[in-house]
């Protein structure tokens, strides 16, 4: 088995298998990096759901959990909009660019959020059951928020990893303090942010270290979340590249493609 899969979903079906606050903080910061399984690691789950006769309402209650914590752009732009077109627009793109080894694409949706879908499978292997059904929760779960800013009027939210932290309880944690520190100052060296909490570098480090984190993965996640929200700007892609320091926007563009197998200039195009 090759190729790959989105990470919520295989996280979701794996999700009572000992995570805590903490570590699912470092699954968000690293998905918002690169948004991407093994898909071998998508059938094992979906396996394991399905030997354990998982029902459907689990398996959708575990998915609708981890989708709070979700930072991938591609889910970020199409949750916050308040156009159902330009979501399932985003939603479409996403699967059709990502490489994804089942790609579900949705065609309509009618009167009561009856969506027409296609999923082709790129592997070998027929996926699980479970796996099925999480993957299509993902597409309706971003059906109903799509519908839900539009009928309570919500304004387009991208969300932080300060938000996820608090959300999750962790805001107190090194990983919520240092991702404070970046949401707030930018794109900055490690040491600065480590004078700012009123530590040395390597004490911030250790820190991070044993909450399955790294200032690295924390700056660069918070930098793509900063790019998504500016992408609704009228900024040129390079103004944005720069001043969230990249060092060009062919710089930007690898990671975006790493982090959701989408460009910035894509993102933009279609919402």
């Amino acid at each position: 088995m090759s190729g790959l899969a989105y990470h919520l979903v295989v996280n979701a079906l794996e999700g009572a298998s000992g995570w805590t606050p903490r570590s699912r903080f470092a699954s968000s910061v690293a998905h918002a990096i690169n948004g991407h399984l093994p898909y071998s690691r998508y059938i094992a789950a979906g396996r394991t759901r399905e030997r354990e006769r998982a029902s459907e309402g689990e398996i959708e209650r575990l998915v609708r959990d981890w989708m709070a914590t979700d930072l991938n752009p591609s889910i970020q732009m199409a949750r916050s909009t308040s156009q159902l077109a330009k979501a399932l627009h985003v939603y479409n793109a996403y699967n059709a660019s990502a490489g994804l080894s089942v790609r579900t694409t949705v065609s309509s949706v009618g009167p009561n959020s009856q969506s027409i879908t296609r999923r082709d499978l790129i592997a070998t292997d027929e996926d699980p059951a479970p796996c099925r059904i999480g993957s299509l929760v993902v597409l309706d779960y971003v059906i109903n928020t799509v519908q839900r800013n539009e009928r309570e009027h919500l304004a387009p939210k991208i969300c932080s990893l300060v938000d996820i932290a608090g959300y999750l309880g962790v805001a107190a944690s090194a990983g919520g303090e240092t991702a404070l520190v970046f949401e707030r100052e930018g794109y900055i060296p490690v040491a600065d942010v480590a004078r700012k909490l009123g530590c040395h570098q390597r004490t911030l480090e250790r820190r991070l270290r044993e909450e399955g984190l790294t200032a690295e993965a924390l700056r660069m996640a918070t930098r793509l979340i900063r790019v998504t929200r500016r992408l609704r700007s009228t900024e040129s892609l390079t103004t944005i590249a720069f001043g969230e320091g990249f060092s060009d926007q062919a710089h930007m563009s690898r990671a975006f493609r790493a982090s959701c197998g989408m460009s910035p200039s894509l993102l933009r195009s279609i919402t």
